[in-house]
Parts: C-alpha cells; structure tokens; sequence
C-alpha cells in the first residue's frame, strides 16, 4: 500500500465519520498534505478499493495465549472466509519461540484455498532461533517463549515486501515479546518499508497480567491501522471494520522535493477538511 519511487510517493488514508463508518467521494481538495510540517501539493488521489489485497496474519501460540488458542483460530478462519476474495492473497505465521508459516490462502471457485506446505505443522518463517544448553543438558529457546518482533519482522520482509499494492497485517497477541533476535524498532521500521497497515486484536497474557499493549498500539497508530481491545468473543465487529477499512482506502501521491532537505526519514501529517471526518495514514516515510 506504500512504496516509494524516484517521481511518487504514496500514502494511503482511511477516512471515517464519527461512528466510524468510511467516508466515500472525497476529493484531493479535501486533503491536506504535510511533509516535516510543510504543505505540499498532493499530485494524484485514488482508491485501492479494487485492488488486490496482501493480507499477512500472525498468530501468537505461545504459552501465555494457550487459553485462546481454540478461539482465536476460528477467528483467523472467519476473517479469511469474510476477507479474501478475487485475486487477494493471504498468509497465516504463528509464534511462539519461533515463527513458523502455517498456511497460504487464496480464493477459488469453491470457496478459500489453502497451500498445504510439505512440513507437517508449517515451515519456518525467517531465521529460527536456536536454542541454548542448560543445566543437566537442558536446551531453552534464545528468544524465550515468544519471539513476536521476529515474527513481525520475518512477515513484512519475506512475505509483504515489494512495491505498491493493498497490504495489511492482522496480529493477535498480548504484545509481550520475550527476547526476539530483531528488536521492536527493526520490526517496525520493516514493516513501514514493507507499506502494510497493521492492525491488532489484544488478549490477555495469562502469565504475566501487568504486560503492556504499548508497542502493538504504535504499530497500529504509525501505519494507519487500529488496535482492538477485544470484550468477549464476538468478532464481527471487528471483522467488518478491517473489512471496511482495506476496501475502502483512499491513496495519495505527490513527489517530493530531493534538494529539500538531506534527512532520510520524513515526518507525514494528512487532514481531511470535512466536519466529523477521522483520517489515519501513515506518519512517516524514508527516502530509497
């Protein structure tokens, strides 16, 4: 949904009204561009309603989710079957102390096809962790328990990359990392390359309750996307608002000026002159 080229640079918008709904039929007068706080000309305007869509979802499988696990697969397969349509493509990655691609789905006539990978249980995704040797020949995981920015990262570098196109990554988790070989800023960074939006559903961490959804919270909000914080198990709601949001996406394009400033990474602000109106985007970009 995001790439940059020596003429455009790209920023896709979600735009809502007070009850959260997309707002349909805006025009590029109705947008302001801010590039590090100057305004700029926005050159082109166009929805990716149509477009295909790249939908990466990951699963956290960890100890500390084990109460969930039932529950959040029915709800990684009601999102597919609601989401993936036409020519879209989907991938599904759980984590624990490693990242492992479980399946990848497209649609057929008769409903979603899933690739069924020649590992039993899926394939790893990225660089596995390792283990350690304890005490009495003992062997632990490097990453601990659950290696989440590895996760992140493996799926916007090896599955999400590329230029252009309708992308988003769903997480599921508790947001607490035990020690990822990639920090929470290299998966951050990875995935503003890779131009997806990401959105979470948070869950309680049964094993430790005081766990922050901080870092999952600034992926959402500096990509464009939402974090939810799940009341029970009814996830249509939420589903319908993921839906809702990739399809209905306006993009903006404008080139920006290379002698303008020597910094790589360029802070972004969008505003929508129209009352009641909501608009997330992306809040930064970085020079190829």
């Amino acid at each position: 949904m995001f790439h940059e080229t020596t003429t455009l640079v790209t920023i896709p918008c979600a735009v809502t009204d007070e009850g959260g709904l997309a707002i349909h039929g805006l025009g590029v007068d109705d947008f302001r561009l801010y590039v590090d706080g100057v305004r700029r000309k926005i050159d082109d305007l166009w929805s990716e309603a149509d477009l295909p869509l790249l939908l990466g979802v990951i699963n956290d499988v960890s100890d500390s989710q084990r109460n969930y696990i039932s529950e959040k697969d029915r709800a990684v397969a009601q999102l597919l079957e609601r989401i993936v349509h036409g020519q879209d493509r989907a991938f599904v990655v759980a984590v624990n102390d490693n990242v492992v691609l479980k399946s990848e789905v497209s649609a057929g006539p008769y409903g979603l096809r899933y690739r069924l990978l020649a590992t039993p249980g899926g394939e790893p995704l990225g660089v596995p962790c390792g283990t350690l040797e304890g005490a009495h020949g003992r062997k632990r995981p490097i990453c601990g328990g659950t290696a989440l920015w590895n996760a992140i990262y493996a799926s916007a570098h090896l599955k999400l990359s590329g230029p252009g196109g309708n992308k988003a990554l769903l997480i599921l988790s508790d947001g607490n990392d035990t020690g990822s070989t990639h920090s929470f800023g290299a998966a951050l960074e990875e995935v503003r390359r890779s131009g997806a939006v990401v959105y979470a559903v948070t869950y309680p961490d049964s094993l430790s309750p005081d766990a922050s959804w901080d870092d999952l919270r600034r992926l959402a909000d500096e990509t464009g996307g939402i974090l939810f914080d799940l009341h029970g198990t009814d996830y249509s709601r939420v589903i319908s608002r993921i839906a809702a949001d990739l399809r209905g996406q306006y993009v903006l394009g404008f080139r920006p000026d290379s002698t303008a400033s020597e910094t790589r990474r360029h802070s972004l602000r969008v505003e929508v002159v129209r009352s009641g109106a909501t608009v997330r985007a992306r809040r930064e970009y970085s020079d190829p």
